[in-house]
């Protein structure tokens, strides 16, 4: 009896251990950060749409499809300006730090539009992609040369390189999600954040390997993303929620 009941021992022993390395295997084996919600936010921007960070990261920038206003936020979400110019179905923005301007996409229009921080418009851009109608131009971005970035929303689902005259130099499909809701350029890896709200995820990506990894966000119509890549927290805007979302990049 007693060589049974050490036999019963050892025998779970060994279970439990197998079981614990396995356990352990495979937390080892989850590749990259994970994303930790840090706060939430109500913002007084109806229908906020885009999101961008300026040069230090101490502000942000959305646009609202509500007002069709552009819109200075504090990191805690509070309204610090609101520029006097009025788009037409205002769907993304980018803050540039050459002049310390904004790039603005109005989606129906397809146009690019260059504003000041007074709220002037500079220039506008006419961009021809696929797509119409309210599945149009829905996100923009820089990369550290200054180049943009746009993405049509869907029918089809594109991501575009522009050239500086505004023409597409490069364009992709991004076909793994429903549709694509907004974009971010992170310089510390040389990536681009993009959201997307019919399918509840936030994925990096770049043209040479697709999607890099992917989140699940319980975000309703999470339509702008901005990271600050120094700290790795990324910033995220609901639509129809009013919120702004800040999460931190865990390793």
């Amino acid at each position: 009896m007693i060589i049974k009941d050490s036999t019963y021992i050892l025998l779970y022993s060994t279970l439990f251990l197998i079981n614990s390395c396995s356990i352990e295997d495979s937390t080892v084996r989850q590749e990259g950060p994970f994303l930790k919600l840090i706060k939430e936010i109500t913002i007084d921007v109806p229908e906020p749409s885009g999101l961008s960070l300026n040069s230090d990261y101490s502000e942000l920038w959305t646009v609202s499809d509500g007002t069709n206003h552009i819109y200075k936020l504090s990191l805690e979400g509070r309204v610090l300006d609101e520029l006097t110019y009025e788009g037409t179905d205002l769907e993304g923005i980018v803050y540039d730090s050459r002049d310390n301007s904004l790039w603005v996409v109005e989606e129906r229009e397809r146009v690019i539009v260059h504003v000041d921080i007074s709220g002037n418009e500079l220039s506008r851009h006419p961009i021809t992609l696929l797509g119409s109608g309210n599945s149009g131009l829905e996100g923009i971005c820089l990369d550290t040369t200054f180049s943009h970035f746009v993405l049509n929303e869907k029918e089809p689902n594109l991501w575009a390189k522009l050239k500086n005259d505004f023409t597409t130099e490069l364009q992709k499909e991004i076909n793994e999600v429903n549709d694509l809701s907004g974009i971010t350029f992170d310089k510390s890896s040389n990536t681009f954040w993009i959201v997307s709200d019919q399918s509840s995820l936030l994925f990096q990506w770049n043209i040479e390997n697709g999607i890099i990894r992917q989140y699940n966000i319980k975000i309703d119509k999470a339509e702008g993303v901005a990271i600050n890549p120094i700290k790795q927290i990324i910033y995220i805007v609901s639509d129809s929620e009013q919120k702004l979302y800040e999460f931190q990049l865990i390793n």
